[in-house]
């Protein structure tokens, strides 16, 4: 099963904050750089590659910001001691 992270999930009530929803959340307009090391994907998925851009055309440029978005998070996970993020 692959759930969906705590930190990620909605606490509206009293009983979900206790169980831990939502905690550790780290909202990007507060702090880019802590949201690069928080996980968006349950572990079983965190290995798998859901876009993978080829270079031509407008993916050019698709896949240079999103290869500079991979290395920053991958040196934000490290960082945090939150091991490899491929």
């Amino acid at each position: 099963d692959a759930e969906v992270p705590l930190h990620l999930r909605n606490a509206p009530t009293k009983l979900m904050k206790e169980l831990g929803y939502s905690k550790g959340y780290a909202y990007y307009h507060d702090d880019p750089e802590a949201s690069f090391a928080q996980a968006y994907l349950p572990e079983p998925l965190e290995p798998m590659r859901f876009f993978d851009p080829r270079g031509e055309g407008w993916e050019r440029k698709v896949a240079e910001r999103y290869r500079e978005l991979r290395q920053r998070f991958t040196a934000a996970r490290r960082k945090a001691g939150g091991g490899p993020a491929n």
